[in-house]
């Protein structure tokens, strides 16, 4: 398709030459002759017809007159359209009276309003054209946009459930749960309540738009217990946290969801185990999230980029556009996932 510009000049240019032909069409059919005068005549029309429009245009968009109603637009639009007639008609009679036929000029009021009211005329159709282009343009670009944003937060609220738990995390807790009842009682039951905290608040939390960095911790702490049932010594955990940082506003399950990303795909795979390492750190309104896993990271493999990463990707973009970061890389032996996620005030 032609971008705005390429089809602007064609518009212009294709329709200035049929209004000419048009108007040329007329005169011959009317009986005139094809003159000299006719035909430099029909060539100002044209030329100063396609410069006035054009620098009309930019008046247009260096005002911006595309943010007013149209109950503030019509009384600019009828203005300037009457004061483009006047500076043609000026333009005009200067060119072909003046310079070209080397006559003196006349003034005759009559004649000159006739001639006056018709540029301002064409100029209101010309005006009616290109706002209503625009019109059109600009509501169906927005409606467009927001059956993309509807159609990506419908999808995202899908992906969203069916990523926050993972089943066969779920599925494994449970197996870990039951081998601990005959060995260690008091443990399986700590277990028990850690899982239905993940399950409570995860219900919870992930029905709000933010929520304090510290709340959502508590998330990550209780599913951090639950994988240590699992894994055991296989499973090391380190956390640095900055404690500034505990009332950030951030969106719910989201640390949650690279936390176990970073156990599913990288840690549970090494037959030793590893270490998953959590860093938050606030500068200059900005959350920095750094999360290690051992293991490493094959952007390659579908599998590796599963609805966790990719709810997070779409989340931070819907959220926050382009003012938030996210990475996901190999480093020392060791994935290394960054979020950074900027200040936002309101729940």
């Amino acid at each position: 398709m032609l971008n705005k510009k390429k089809l602007y000049w064609y518009a212009q240019l294709f329709g200035w030459l049929v209004y000419v032909f048009i108007v040329g069409l007329f005169n011959k059919l009317s009986g005139n002759e094809v003159t000299t005068e006719l035909i430099v005549s029909l060539l100002s029309i044209y030329l100063i017809g396609l410069s006035i429009t054009h620098f009309y245009r930019a008046i247009i968009i260096k005002f911006n007159w595309m943010r007013y109603s149209v109950g503030l637009l019509v009384p600019r639009v009828l203005l300037s359209v009457v004061v483009w007639g006047i500076v043609v008609y000026l333009i005009q009679t200067l060119v072909l009276e003046v310079i070209i036929a080397k006559g003196s000029f006349e003034f005759e009021f009559a004649d000159a309003f006739q001639k006056i009211i018709n540029w301002a005329l064409l100029l209101l159709l010309w005006s009616l054209f290109y706002f209503l282009f625009h019109f059109i343009n600009n509501y169906k670009q927005e409606e467009i946009k927001n059956l993309k944003w509807q159609a990506a937060k419908n999808e995202i609220e899908l992906n969203k459930l069916k990523s926050q738990l993972n089943p066969h995390f779920v599925f494994n807790s449970m197996n870990s749960i039951r081998a601990l009842v005959d060995e260690n009682p008091i443990l399986a039951k700590d277990a028990i309540t850690q899982l239905s905290n993940v399950l409570r608040n995860s219900l919870l939390m992930g029905k709000k738009k933010l929520i304090p960095l510290a709340d959502e911790l508590k998330i990550v702490d209780d599913y951090l217990s639950l994988e240590k049932t699992r894994f055991e010594e296989k499973l090391s955990i380190i956390k640095n946290i900055d404690e500034n940082s505990l009332t950030f506003l951030v969106p719910p399950l989201m640390i949650q969801t690279l936390v176990e990303n970073g156990i599913k795909h990288g840690t549970s795979k090494l037959s030793k185990g590893g270490t998953i390492e959590l860093i938050t750190e606030l500068k200059n309104k900005t959350l920095y999230i750094t999360i290690y896993n051992s293991g490493y990271y094959d952007k390659n493999k579908p599998s590796e980029t599963g609805f966790g990463l990719l709810n997070t990707i779409q989340r931070l973009q819907l959220m926050y556009g382009e003012t938030a970061k996210f990475n996901i890389e190999n480093e020392n032996e060791r994935v290394k996932t960054t979020l950074l996620i900027p200040q936002k005030l309101t729940l």
